[in-house]
Protein backbone atom coordinates (compact mmCIF):
# COMPACT_ATOMS: atom_id res chain seq x y z
CA UNK A 1 0.00 0.00 0.00
CA UNK A 2 2.63 2.42 1.19
CA UNK A 3 4.65 1.65 -2.36
CA UNK A 4 1.69 2.25 -4.18
CA UNK A 5 1.65 6.05 -2.82
CA UNK A 6 5.09 6.67 -3.15
CA UNK A 7 4.71 5.10 -6.94
CA UNK A 8 1.41 7.46 -7.77
CA UNK A 9 3.08 10.60 -5.98
CA UNK A 10 6.42 10.13 -7.96
CA UNK A 11 4.52 9.79 -10.96
CA UNK A 12 2.25 12.58 -10.09
CA UNK A 13 5.87 14.59 -9.93
CA UNK A 14 7.07 13.42 -13.15
CA UNK A 15 4.35 14.35 -14.87
CA UNK A 16 4.12 17.88 -13.09
CA UNK A 17 7.87 17.84 -14.31
CA UNK A 18 7.09 17.45 -17.97
CA UNK A 19 4.27 19.84 -17.57
CA UNK A 20 6.53 22.25 -16.57
CA UNK A 21 9.05 21.58 -19.51
CA UNK A 22 6.23 21.43 -21.86
CA UNK A 23 4.06 24.39 -21.16
CA UNK A 24 6.53 26.60 -18.94
CA UNK A 25 10.36 25.91 -21.14
CA UNK A 26 8.88 25.10 -24.39
CA UNK A 27 10.02 26.59 -27.14
CA UNK A 28 6.66 28.76 -27.74
CA UNK A 29 6.71 30.30 -24.22
CA UNK A 30 10.50 31.17 -24.75
CA UNK A 31 9.25 33.01 -27.87
CA UNK A 32 6.51 34.77 -26.34
CA UNK A 33 9.39 36.28 -23.82
CA UNK A 34 11.89 37.21 -26.63
CA UNK A 35 8.53 38.84 -28.83
CA UNK A 36 7.73 40.65 -25.46
CA UNK A 37 11.07 41.73 -24.45
CA UNK A 38 12.19 42.73 -28.40
CA UNK A 39 9.19 44.96 -28.68
CA UNK A 40 9.56 46.59 -25.30
CA UNK A 41 13.10 47.29 -25.40
CA UNK A 42 12.77 48.67 -28.98
CA UNK A 43 10.36 51.02 -28.48
CA UNK A 44 11.55 51.99 -24.55
CA UNK A 45 15.16 52.62 -25.58
CA UNK A 46 14.10 54.56 -28.66
CA UNK A 47 11.65 56.77 -26.68
CA UNK A 48 14.65 57.29 -24.47
CA UNK A 49 17.17 58.27 -27.01
CA UNK A 50 14.89 61.18 -28.50
CA UNK A 51 13.97 62.58 -25.00
CA UNK A 52 16.91 62.18 -22.55
CA UNK A 53 19.07 64.62 -24.14
CA UNK A 54 19.97 67.37 -21.92
CA UNK A 55 19.90 71.14 -23.29
CA UNK A 56 23.53 71.27 -24.41
CA UNK A 57 23.20 68.46 -26.74
CA UNK A 58 22.02 67.67 -29.85
CA UNK A 59 19.46 65.56 -30.67
CA UNK A 60 20.52 62.99 -33.61
CA UNK A 61 19.06 63.42 -36.97
CA UNK A 62 15.88 60.42 -37.56
CA UNK A 63 17.01 59.72 -41.16
CA UNK A 64 21.10 58.29 -40.19
CA UNK A 65 20.02 55.95 -38.00
CA UNK A 66 17.90 54.78 -40.18
CA UNK A 67 19.90 54.58 -42.59
CA UNK A 68 22.42 53.04 -40.64
CA UNK A 69 20.35 50.21 -39.90
CA UNK A 70 19.13 49.48 -43.44
CA UNK A 71 23.01 49.13 -44.13
CA UNK A 72 23.74 46.70 -41.08
CA UNK A 73 20.85 45.20 -41.63
CA UNK A 74 21.97 44.46 -45.38
CA UNK A 75 25.26 43.34 -44.41
CA UNK A 76 23.97 40.68 -42.39
CA UNK A 77 21.82 39.33 -45.11
CA UNK A 78 25.11 39.04 -47.31
CA UNK A 79 26.77 37.15 -44.18
CA UNK A 80 24.28 34.47 -44.10
CA UNK A 81 24.11 34.36 -47.80
CA UNK A 82 28.05 33.97 -47.86
CA UNK A 83 27.49 31.32 -44.58
CA UNK A 84 24.99 29.28 -46.56
CA UNK A 85 27.06 28.80 -49.69
CA UNK A 86 29.98 27.27 -48.01
CA UNK A 87 31.84 30.42 -47.08
CA UNK A 88 32.91 30.54 -50.96
CA UNK A 89 33.03 33.77 -52.70
CA UNK A 90 32.16 33.41 -56.28
CA UNK A 91 28.86 31.08 -54.75
CA UNK A 92 28.08 33.72 -53.14
CA UNK A 93 28.51 36.48 -55.99
CA UNK A 94 26.98 33.76 -58.39
CA UNK A 95 24.24 33.62 -56.13
CA UNK A 96 23.64 36.72 -56.21
CA UNK A 97 23.80 38.10 -59.68
CA UNK A 98 21.14 35.14 -60.44
CA UNK A 99 18.34 35.58 -57.83
CA UNK A 100 18.82 39.50 -57.59
CA UNK A 101 20.51 40.83 -60.67
CA UNK A 102 18.96 38.38 -63.25
CA UNK A 103 15.66 37.47 -61.82
CA UNK A 104 14.93 41.90 -61.59
CA UNK A 105 11.59 41.46 -61.99
CA UNK A 106 11.20 39.56 -59.08
CA UNK A 107 13.71 41.96 -57.29
CA UNK A 108 11.51 44.96 -58.25
CA UNK A 109 8.85 43.70 -56.90
CA UNK A 110 9.97 44.61 -53.53
CA UNK A 111 10.49 48.09 -54.43
CA UNK A 112 7.37 48.65 -52.98
CA UNK A 113 7.30 47.39 -49.69
CA UNK A 114 11.15 48.02 -48.94
CA UNK A 115 9.55 52.14 -49.80
CA UNK A 116 6.71 51.70 -47.05
CA UNK A 117 9.27 49.91 -44.49
CA UNK A 118 11.64 52.89 -44.72
CA UNK A 119 8.82 55.33 -44.25
CA UNK A 120 7.35 53.27 -40.97
CA UNK A 121 11.06 53.57 -39.57
CA UNK A 122 11.27 57.41 -39.79
CA UNK A 123 7.81 57.41 -38.34
CA UNK A 124 8.84 55.10 -35.82
CA UNK A 125 11.15 57.48 -34.61
CA UNK A 126 8.87 60.83 -34.94
CA UNK A 127 5.90 59.13 -33.14
CA UNK A 128 8.46 58.36 -30.36
CA UNK A 129 9.90 61.65 -29.87
CA UNK A 130 6.42 63.23 -29.75
CA UNK A 131 4.39 60.30 -27.36
CA UNK A 132 5.04 58.44 -24.59
CA UNK A 133 5.64 54.71 -24.44
CA UNK A 134 2.47 53.49 -23.27
CA UNK A 135 0.41 55.82 -25.57
CA UNK A 136 2.25 54.37 -28.79
CA UNK A 137 2.22 50.42 -28.24
CA UNK A 138 -1.55 51.25 -27.25
CA UNK A 139 -2.33 53.06 -30.66
CA UNK A 140 -0.03 51.35 -32.66
CA UNK A 141 -2.47 48.19 -31.99
CA UNK A 142 -4.88 49.87 -34.66
CA UNK A 143 -2.42 47.92 -37.78
CA UNK A 144 -4.21 44.81 -36.55
CA UNK A 145 -7.46 46.75 -38.24
CA UNK A 146 -5.62 48.05 -41.37
CA UNK A 147 -4.20 45.05 -42.28
CA UNK A 148 -7.87 43.03 -41.87
CA UNK A 149 -9.36 45.78 -43.89
CA UNK A 150 -6.47 45.52 -46.64
CA UNK A 151 -6.67 41.29 -46.45
CA UNK A 152 -10.70 41.76 -46.80
CA UNK A 153 -9.95 44.32 -49.93
CA UNK A 154 -7.27 42.91 -51.40
CA UNK A 155 -6.47 38.95 -50.89
CA UNK A 156 -10.68 38.33 -50.48
CA UNK A 157 -9.50 37.04 -47.13
CA UNK A 158 -12.94 36.83 -44.82
CA UNK A 159 -13.33 37.54 -41.01
CA UNK A 160 -15.43 35.69 -38.85
CA UNK A 161 -18.11 37.48 -37.04
CA UNK A 162 -15.61 37.19 -33.98
CA UNK A 163 -12.94 38.90 -35.71
CA UNK A 164 -15.06 41.91 -36.22
CA UNK A 165 -15.96 41.97 -32.64
CA UNK A 166 -12.26 42.11 -31.55
CA UNK A 167 -11.68 45.35 -33.98
CA UNK A 168 -14.92 46.75 -32.72
CA UNK A 169 -13.34 46.61 -29.32
CA UNK A 170 -9.79 47.78 -30.66
CA UNK A 171 -11.35 50.56 -31.89
CA UNK A 172 -12.91 51.69 -28.68
CA UNK A 173 -10.19 51.04 -26.82
CA UNK A 174 -7.60 53.23 -28.70
CA UNK A 175 -10.06 55.64 -28.95
CA UNK A 176 -10.18 55.44 -24.68
CA UNK A 177 -6.54 55.75 -24.46
CA UNK A 178 -6.58 59.04 -27.24
CA UNK A 179 -9.29 60.87 -25.39
CA UNK A 180 -7.21 60.51 -22.12
CA UNK A 181 -3.98 61.65 -23.85
CA UNK A 182 -5.36 64.44 -25.63
CA UNK A 183 -7.01 65.42 -22.75
CA UNK A 184 -3.88 65.10 -20.32
CA UNK A 185 -1.83 67.28 -23.57
CA UNK A 186 -4.17 70.10 -23.41
CA UNK A 187 -4.09 70.61 -19.36
CA UNK A 188 -0.42 69.89 -19.72
CA UNK A 189 -0.13 72.72 -22.63
CA UNK A 190 -2.08 75.03 -20.51
CA UNK A 191 0.33 74.35 -17.70
CA UNK A 192 3.40 74.99 -19.84
CA UNK A 193 2.07 78.27 -20.88
CA UNK A 194 1.51 79.51 -17.51
CA UNK A 195 4.79 78.84 -16.59
CA UNK A 196 5.87 80.78 -19.13
CA UNK A 197 3.78 83.71 -17.97
CA UNK A 198 3.71 83.40 -14.23
CA UNK A 199 7.27 83.89 -13.19
CA UNK A 200 9.00 86.49 -16.05
CA UNK A 201 5.25 88.09 -16.73
CA UNK A 202 4.58 88.67 -20.46
CA UNK A 203 7.97 87.97 -22.44
CA UNK A 204 7.18 90.92 -25.25
CA UNK A 205 8.39 93.65 -22.15
CA UNK A 206 11.27 93.41 -19.86
CA UNK A 207 10.92 92.60 -16.34
CA UNK A 208 11.47 95.20 -13.63
CA UNK A 209 15.01 93.95 -12.03
CA UNK A 210 15.95 91.38 -14.65
CA UNK A 211 19.33 92.01 -17.14
CA UNK A 212 18.19 92.72 -20.27
CA UNK A 213 21.77 91.52 -21.10
CA UNK A 214 21.43 87.77 -19.52
CA UNK A 215 19.46 85.49 -20.56
CA UNK A 216 16.22 84.97 -18.86
CA UNK A 217 16.02 81.02 -17.57
CA UNK A 218 13.07 79.50 -19.74
CA UNK A 219 11.21 76.83 -19.01
CA UNK A 220 12.54 73.58 -20.88
CA UNK A 221 10.25 72.92 -23.45
CA UNK A 222 10.25 71.10 -26.90
CA UNK A 223 12.23 73.25 -29.15
CA UNK A 224 10.21 71.76 -32.16
CA UNK A 225 7.22 71.82 -30.95
CA UNK A 226 6.56 73.99 -27.82
CA UNK A 227 3.16 73.90 -27.84
CA UNK A 228 2.80 69.92 -26.56
CA UNK A 229 -1.09 69.55 -27.81
CA UNK A 230 0.27 70.35 -31.52
CA UNK A 231 3.10 67.54 -30.58
CA UNK A 232 0.71 65.01 -29.62
CA UNK A 233 -1.24 65.57 -32.45
CA UNK A 234 1.87 64.76 -34.67
CA UNK A 235 3.02 61.77 -33.07
CA UNK A 236 -0.93 60.60 -33.44
CA UNK A 237 -0.52 61.26 -36.82
CA UNK A 238 2.66 59.50 -37.48
CA UNK A 239 1.22 56.48 -35.42
CA UNK A 240 -1.72 56.41 -38.01
CA UNK A 241 0.45 56.52 -40.92
CA UNK A 242 2.41 53.73 -39.79
CA UNK A 243 -0.46 51.60 -39.37
CA UNK A 244 -1.48 52.11 -42.89
CA UNK A 245 1.43 51.50 -44.15
CA UNK A 246 2.35 48.59 -41.89
CA UNK A 247 -1.08 47.12 -43.23
CA UNK A 248 -0.78 47.50 -47.08
CA UNK A 249 3.23 46.33 -46.83
CA UNK A 250 1.92 43.05 -44.76
CA UNK A 251 -1.04 42.31 -47.27
CA UNK A 252 1.09 43.13 -50.19
CA UNK A 253 3.86 40.60 -49.23
CA UNK A 254 1.50 38.14 -48.59
CA UNK A 255 0.10 38.56 -51.62
CA UNK A 256 3.53 38.34 -53.53
CA UNK A 257 4.03 35.26 -51.27
CA UNK A 258 0.83 33.57 -52.88
CA UNK A 259 2.41 33.52 -56.21
CA UNK A 260 4.65 31.49 -57.83
CA UNK A 261 8.46 30.23 -56.45
CA UNK A 262 9.94 32.34 -53.68
CA UNK A 263 13.83 32.50 -53.46
CA UNK A 264 15.12 31.87 -49.88
CA UNK A 265 14.17 33.85 -47.05
CA UNK A 266 17.85 35.22 -47.32
CA UNK A 267 17.64 36.47 -50.74
CA UNK A 268 14.55 38.27 -49.98
CA UNK A 269 15.97 40.28 -47.67
CA UNK A 270 18.83 41.51 -49.53
CA UNK A 271 15.79 42.07 -52.23
CA UNK A 272 14.28 44.36 -49.46
CA UNK A 273 17.74 45.90 -47.93
CA UNK A 274 18.86 47.09 -51.67
CA UNK A 275 16.03 49.53 -52.24
CA UNK A 276 15.71 50.35 -48.40
CA UNK A 277 19.31 51.45 -48.81
CA UNK A 278 17.99 53.84 -51.84
CA UNK A 279 15.04 55.02 -50.02
CA UNK A 280 16.85 55.90 -46.85
CA UNK A 281 19.81 57.88 -48.84
CA UNK A 282 17.02 59.25 -50.74
CA UNK A 283 15.52 60.48 -46.84
CA UNK A 284 18.76 61.18 -45.24
CA UNK A 285 19.38 63.92 -48.55
CA UNK A 286 16.70 65.91 -47.29
CA UNK A 287 18.53 66.94 -44.07
CA UNK A 288 21.60 67.28 -46.14
CA UNK A 289 21.93 71.09 -44.32
CA UNK A 290 21.71 69.54 -41.32
CA UNK A 291 24.43 67.13 -41.80
CA UNK A 292 26.60 69.43 -43.58
CA UNK A 293 26.34 71.98 -40.48
CA UNK A 294 26.86 69.41 -37.82
CA UNK A 295 28.35 66.25 -39.10
CA UNK A 296 26.41 62.59 -39.70
CA UNK A 297 26.77 61.24 -36.55
CA UNK A 298 26.02 64.80 -34.59
CA UNK A 299 24.20 64.01 -31.45
CA UNK A 300 25.05 60.31 -31.67
CA UNK A 301 25.48 58.59 -28.31
CA UNK A 302 25.46 54.66 -27.25
CA UNK A 303 21.72 55.15 -26.64
CA UNK A 304 21.86 56.02 -30.03
CA UNK A 305 23.86 53.27 -31.36
CA UNK A 306 21.79 50.81 -29.11
CA UNK A 307 18.65 51.80 -30.73
CA UNK A 308 20.27 51.25 -35.00
CA UNK A 309 21.20 48.14 -33.11
CA UNK A 310 18.49 46.75 -31.87
CA UNK A 311 16.32 47.57 -34.97
CA UNK A 312 18.30 45.72 -37.13
CA UNK A 313 18.56 42.50 -35.30
CA UNK A 314 15.34 42.59 -34.31
CA UNK A 315 13.69 42.21 -37.38
CA UNK A 316 15.92 38.56 -38.02
CA UNK A 317 15.48 37.90 -33.69
CA UNK A 318 11.55 38.25 -34.54
CA UNK A 319 11.47 36.26 -37.67
CA UNK A 320 13.36 33.35 -35.78
CA UNK A 321 11.07 33.56 -32.78
CA UNK A 322 7.83 33.52 -35.01
CA UNK A 323 8.80 30.24 -36.80
CA UNK A 324 7.44 28.98 -33.01
CA UNK A 325 5.04 31.54 -32.54
CA UNK A 326 1.42 31.82 -33.57
CA UNK A 327 -1.57 34.68 -33.71
CA UNK A 328 -2.03 33.62 -29.93
CA UNK A 329 0.96 33.37 -28.84
CA UNK A 330 1.66 37.28 -30.55
CA UNK A 331 -1.29 38.52 -29.29
CA UNK A 332 0.12 37.56 -25.62
CA UNK A 333 3.25 38.99 -26.76
CA UNK A 334 2.04 42.03 -27.68
CA UNK A 335 -0.16 42.43 -24.31
CA UNK A 336 3.17 41.90 -22.48
CA UNK A 337 4.84 44.45 -23.99
CA UNK A 338 1.98 47.33 -23.11
CA UNK A 339 2.37 46.20 -19.64
CA UNK A 340 6.05 46.75 -19.77
CA UNK A 341 5.71 49.70 -21.74
CA UNK A 342 3.40 51.35 -19.47
CA UNK A 343 5.17 50.08 -16.76
CA UNK A 344 8.64 51.59 -17.58
CA UNK A 345 7.38 54.38 -18.82
CA UNK A 346 5.32 55.75 -15.60
CA UNK A 347 8.30 54.43 -13.29
CA UNK A 348 11.66 54.87 -15.04
CA UNK A 349 10.71 57.96 -17.62
CA UNK A 350 8.38 60.33 -15.50
CA UNK A 351 5.29 60.43 -17.88
CA UNK A 352 1.84 60.32 -16.08
CA UNK A 353 0.53 57.75 -14.17
CA UNK A 354 -1.90 55.35 -16.13
CA UNK A 355 -5.33 56.85 -15.22
CA UNK A 356 -8.15 54.84 -14.82
CA UNK A 357 -9.57 55.57 -17.88
CA UNK A 358 -6.54 54.80 -19.48
CA UNK A 359 -6.17 51.73 -17.84
CA UNK A 360 -9.81 50.93 -19.05
CA UNK A 361 -8.91 51.55 -22.35
CA UNK A 362 -5.42 49.66 -22.55
CA UNK A 363 -7.36 46.57 -21.21
CA UNK A 364 -10.06 46.34 -23.82
CA UNK A 365 -7.10 46.65 -26.29
CA UNK A 366 -5.05 43.85 -24.65
CA UNK A 367 -8.05 41.85 -24.78
CA UNK A 368 -9.42 42.46 -28.54
CA UNK A 369 -5.94 41.68 -29.72
CA UNK A 370 -5.37 38.43 -28.17
CA UNK A 371 -9.69 37.63 -28.85
CA UNK A 372 -8.57 38.35 -32.61
CA UNK A 373 -6.19 35.56 -32.31
CA UNK A 374 -8.25 33.15 -30.28
CA UNK A 375 -11.01 33.31 -33.13
CA UNK A 376 -11.05 30.33 -35.92
CA UNK A 377 -10.08 31.26 -39.36
CA UNK A 378 -12.95 31.28 -41.85
CA UNK A 379 -13.11 29.02 -43.73
CA UNK A 380 -11.58 29.21 -47.73
CA UNK A 381 -10.97 27.90 -50.78
CA UNK A 382 -7.65 25.66 -52.40
CA UNK A 383 -7.02 29.12 -54.43
CA UNK A 384 -6.87 30.92 -51.22
CA UNK A 385 -5.28 28.30 -49.23
CA UNK A 386 -2.02 30.99 -48.49
CA UNK A 387 -4.83 33.13 -46.06
CA UNK A 388 -3.31 30.72 -43.48
CA UNK A 389 -0.91 33.10 -42.81
CA UNK A 390 -1.19 35.82 -40.78
CA UNK A 391 -1.77 39.38 -42.96
CA UNK A 392 0.18 41.14 -40.17
CA UNK A 393 3.11 39.17 -40.55
CA UNK A 394 6.04 40.84 -42.03
CA UNK A 395 7.20 39.71 -44.87
CA UNK A 396 10.08 37.91 -42.91
CA UNK A 397 7.58 36.05 -41.06
CA UNK A 398 5.31 34.90 -44.05
CA UNK A 399 8.07 33.93 -45.72
CA UNK A 400 8.74 31.60 -42.99
CA UNK A 401 5.72 29.97 -42.44
CA UNK A 402 5.06 29.15 -46.17
CA UNK A 403 8.10 27.36 -46.35
CA UNK A 404 7.37 25.29 -42.51
CA UNK A 405 3.79 24.42 -43.95
CA UNK A 406 5.14 23.28 -47.41
CA UNK A 407 7.40 21.25 -45.22
CA UNK A 408 5.13 19.53 -43.51
CA UNK A 409 2.68 18.93 -46.87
Amino acid sequence: MLGQKKTARSNGGLQGKRWLQHHIFSIKTLSLVVLAVQTSTMVLLLRYSRTSASGNHQQYIITTAVLLSEILKLTLSLGFLHIETGKMAKVTFDRLYRDVVLNVWETLKLAIPAFLYVVQNNLLFIALSNLDAATYQVTYQLKILTTAIFSWVILGKRLTPLHWLSLCFLMLGVSLVQVESSSWNENNSSLKASEVKGPLGDLDHPVEGLDESEDAPLPDVNEAHPNTEVSWLLGIFAVFVSCISSGFSGVYFERLVKKGTQPSLVIRNIQLGVFSIVFAVIAVSSDWSSIKEGGFFQGYTLTTWGVVLIQAFGGLIVSVTMKYADNILKGFATSLSIVMCTLVSWLVFGDAAPSTQFIIGTTIVISSTVLYGFAPQATVTSQMRGSQFSSTDSPHKVELRKRSVSDVV
